[in-house]
């Protein structure tokens, strides 16, 4: 079936949207066999390889992009004031393993940065943007594990060639997080976040985020329905869609990753404008990788705020941005 274009109005102009071609990953990688990208490296990371959309679930007619199980809660600057821009949306994001590792060196022992790299794009579902980019970032994704230095530039000591020797009395490190996600958001943003993961079985409770509304503002708009706010059910629990997603199709197991920017030491960065007017100052999120019986992962679903704060009648508040989807990994 072709899908004719949406019109939008700017400023007197018709601007024709066309829905985006999803069927390609965001990122190419070159053809090279040698070194192989180590994928058995990433730990948990190696199951989300490949490029995940918003697709129709199985035994279901919705999820895909003109049904997602999304939703984007979303406060906006607006004259010494907020206004609210809530909607549906639909997404490609694409995981891609590099063809080495990142080892962070001490002296005496060795941090190995194990990396997936990220592009991500998000289009709305609805409302009168509908089909048009509201956000892209990119990224990566680091699974560190410990080793001892080696000896020497190259591990031979100062002799010719490649070698395994280690630095005498080295050490393996330790470090509290395993996990470390970093975005790069073209509003002029980089985040750093840290965490762990942990294998479960069965399929995961979500439940509503633990920040929604702000504190010490009127918060009456997020009850109204309007062009800003379609969805009041979904603005009260931005979670619903994830956990409606997983209850039609429970999940048999999950792998659970959560990253905060608290834990990342000094996280979050902003140009000056967005310090300014809505200045990011902490990032937290969850992601369930689920299996259906299988051994195989299928089906990715998060929920993760940005704190925004952002100036009210001379007093900043502090604002959660909310963003869950439910995606299914291409064949």
């Amino acid at each position: 079936m072709i899908r004719l274009p949406d019109q939008q109005h700017t400023k007197g102009l018709i601007m024709t949207t066309t829905a985006p071609n999803l069927t390609q990953p965001l990122i190419h990688e070159p053809d090279q066999s040698e070194p192989p990208a180590p994928t058995t490296a990433l730990g948990p990371l190696e199951f989300l390889v490949g490029t995940w959309t918003n697709q129709n679930l199985a035994n279901d007619n919705q999820g895909g992009p003109a049904s997602p199980y999304s939703y984007c809660l979303m406060p906006l600057p607006q004259e010494e004031s907020y206004i609210l821009k809530n909607f549906s949306y639909y997404e490609e994001i694409t995981f891609s393993a590099i063809h080495g590792t990142a080892p962070n060196r001490g002296g005496y022992g060795t941090q190995v940065a194990n990396t997936l790299f990220y592009e991500q794009r998000i289009y709305f579902a609805d409302g009168p943007a509908k089909d048009q980019l509201v956000h892209a970032e990119n990224g990566s994704w680091l699974y560190l594990t410990d080793a001892k230095q080696l000896l020497g530039p190259y591990g031979n000591g100062e002799k010719p060639g490649l070698g395994d020797q280690t630095v005498p009395n080295s050490q393996a490190p330790s470090q509290k997080y395993d996990i470390i996600k970093q975005m790069s958001v073209p509003h002029g943003n980089s985040i750093l976040s840290a965490g762990s993961y942990a294998n479960k079985t069965g399929s995961p409770v979500i439940e509503p985020p633990p920040l929604i509304l702000p504190t010490g503002v009127n918060t009456d708009q997020y009850k109204v329905k309007n062009v800003g706010n379609l969805n009041p059910e979904f603005t009260e629990n931005p979670n619903l869609p994830l956990a409606t997603a997983i209850q039609k199709n429970p999940a048999s197991s999950y792998i659970q990753f959560d990253v905060d920017s608290n834990d990342g030491g000094h996280p979050v960065t902003n140009i000056g404008f967005e310090q300014q007017h809505a200045k990011v100052s902490r990032y937290f999120a969850r992601y369930w990788l689920e299996s259906f019986g299988s051994s195989d992962y299928t089906q990715l679903q998060y929920s993760q705020t940005i704190v925004m704060d952002i100036p009210v009648n001379g007093t900043v508040i502090s604002f959660p941005h909310v963003t869950t989807n439910t995606l299914t990994k291409k064949n």
